[in-house]
């Protein structure tokens, strides 16, 4: 993902993996770090087809303040199947100036169409010996002292 980011060209990115390992946050720090107008939705509350036909292409249709769009649908395997052929026509449709960026629990649940037209990566928890690492690079880096145990 850190490789879009520096070419500031993001394809629709399809996240998913277990509750609690980060895509939501990886979502909105892509975001924050790319020049876009964007749009949250947690499909897990706005899951239906108007919601997609309304809200989503009434943000993605029309003109804003920066040169991208991005479309965070959050919980996008809450998305009923009617909603899910809505979007596909969607990601087509304005994928000259939108991006779509989907997470899920489980991507078994969105539909072929939808998959083949993102990025897809799996998000794995670091284990406890990779999170200890890398907070103690933070810690030695901020010049904080610490105890190993």
């Amino acid at each position: 993902v850190s490789g879009y980011l520096k070419t500031n060209d993001v394809p629709h990115l399809l996240l998913y993996g277990r509750a609690g390992t980060g895509k939501t946050t990886l979502a909105k720090l892509v975001v924050k770090n790319i020049e876009c107008d964007y749009l949250y939705i947690n499909a897990s509350d706005e899951n239906s087809v108007d919601t997609v036909r309304n809200k989503v292409r009434q943000f993605a249709s029309t003109i804003g303040f920066k040169d991208m769009k991005v479309i965070v649908l959050d919980e996008c395997d809450y998305i009923t199947p009617n909603a899910q052929a809505a979007l596909r026509n969607l990601m087509e449709t304005f994928s000259r100036h939108c991006r779509f960026i989907l997470t899920c629990n489980y991507v078994e649940r969105i539909i072929d169409p939808i998959q083949s037209r993102c990025q897809v990566f799996e998000i794995i928890p670091p284990d406890k010996k990779g999170v200890a690492v890398h907070l103690s690079k933070v810690l030695e880096q901020e010049q904080v002292t610490y105890s190993n145990e």
